[in-house]
């Protein structure tokens, strides 16, 4: 068995905020962090972003605020809004209370302070695709609405989801990934969270990724253009896409290690991070590009992946999700745990840890135990470096934090 599996705990920073009636202050933020550490937290991801906005004080977002037309321009007519009347009436308010955090105190640095105070190592949590959803804009994509993932027309945008294709989107990302290094992170994380994925979409396998400098480098390389043929060579399209994600993870890992931090990777399983809309988990893979994981471990960029990144891996057995990866095949009688344990870790050992994503969690402190329990065990019968715990709102209450200490101890 692995001993000292670390346990990390995702924060959430914008559903810590909603869960509140008042707005969250400074005490609040530190009794959250004391508890987490003290029933076996060892490291904390601080999510930030939310939704298009970045919920703390910099120049690189619009004010924390609610956007009522565009919800309705948006909104309107899509299955998974039920009462989008009730919704912008709710939205308004959080954001208003988030405002008022915002101007009371700036959240990453409470989170460094009292995190650092307590022993516990602090990444914050960069969302890369999750920059749109109704009612939220994002300044940046406002300001170059080219830099999303674009279908063959070259002008149908994928709302909210960046691509970093664009030298200026990944350029984006830098300056944010700089401004949180200077507040004192032990690191910065890459999500691949995307809550745009829910709203209505077309459904057509790799309907998007036609971005203009993707177009360009497979005509400089192959000789055709991709958004004019009718059949080119997929893989290789999928390759350069996947290579422009690699330079976006390089010149992060290059500031970070520069400042001696370290660089994280939410990484989907198998051979591409695809995003299937709609639904969030269905076989609709609108966007797919190459995981180049053996890469960013071979070039030192990646310290860490967290394997299996916002995707369902405990429940597989002919899921549509999971029939469109079909390059993941665990032998017979394995699960997707044990095909990870295989895929990766040999591999990833000494070089890149290896970090469980844990998934959604039950409100229900009996539920919870079970699933922490099982958890545990996926983690220490393959030996695991760790586990992300997805997320503190679901261990906060008492009851749940005695289950995540029986948790924990099992992983030490």
């Amino acid at each position: 068995m692995k001993q000292n599996s670390r346990v990390i705990v995702d924060i959430d920073v914008n559903d810590e905020v909603i869960i509140r009636p008042e707005p969250m202050t400074e005490s609040e933020v530190k009794t959250l962090l004391t508890n987490l550490k003290e029933n076996g937290c060892d490291t904390i991801l601080v999510r930030m972003g939310c939704l298009g906005l970045l919920p703390y004080r910099t120049s690189l977002t619009y004010p924390m605020a609610f956007d009522s037309q565009y919800a309705r321009e948006w909104g309107k007519d899509q299955p998974f809004i039920s009462d989008l009347e009730k919704i912008i009436e709710r939205n308004e308010s959080w954001l208003e209370r988030y405002a008022k955090v915002i101007e009371a105190y700036n959240p990453p640095e409470f989170f460094l302070k009292y995190g650092h105070e307590l022993g516990l190592k602090v990444i914050f949590w960069i969302d890369l695709y999750d920059d749109g959803f109704p009612g939220f804009r994002s300044k940046f994509i406002d300001e170059n609405p080219w830099c999303q993932w674009t279908a063959k027309d070259g002008k149908t945008y994928f709302k909210g989801l960046i691509s970093y294709a664009w030298p200026e989107a990944r350029e984006f990302r830098l300056k944010q990934a700089n401004e949180l290094l200077d507040l004192g992170a032990d690191g910065i994380h890459c999500s691949t969270s995307a809550h745009s994925r829910h709203m209505l979409n077309v459904h057509e396998v790799d309907y998007y990724g036609y971005e203009q400098p993707v177009a360009d480098e497979y005509l400089k390389r192959y000789g055709v253009d991709i958004r004019t043929a009718d059949d080119f060579d997929r893989e290789a399209w999928h390759d350069i896409k996947g290579e422009m994600m690699d330079k976006l993870y390089s010149d992060l890992a290059e500031l970070c290690h520069g400042r001696g931090k370290e660089f994280w990777i939410g990484m989907q399983l198998g051979k591409y991070t695809h995003m299937c809309a709609d639904p969030y988990n269905g076989g609709n893979a609108v966007v797919r590009y190459a995981n180049h994981w053996k890469y960013l471990v071979d070039k030192g960029i990646a310290d860490a992946f967290i394997i299996g990144d916002y995707e369902v891996v405990s429940f597989n057995k002919g899921d549509e999700y999971w029939q469109a990866k079909p390059d993941i095949v665990p032998d017979e009688g394995d699960d997707l745990f044990d095909w990870i344990a295989k895929e990766y870790k040999n591999y990833c050992n000494s070089k890149t840890m290896l970090y469980l994503f844990g998934e959604w969690l039950s409100h229900d402190p009996k539920e919870l135990d079970n699933q922490l329990s099982v958890w545990a065990q996926r983690v220490t019968k393959h030996g695991f470096d760790g586990i992300d715990v997805h997320e503190a709102l679901n261990v906060e209450e008492p009851e749940h934090l005695a289950a995540f200490k029986r948790f924990a101890n099992k992983l030490a």
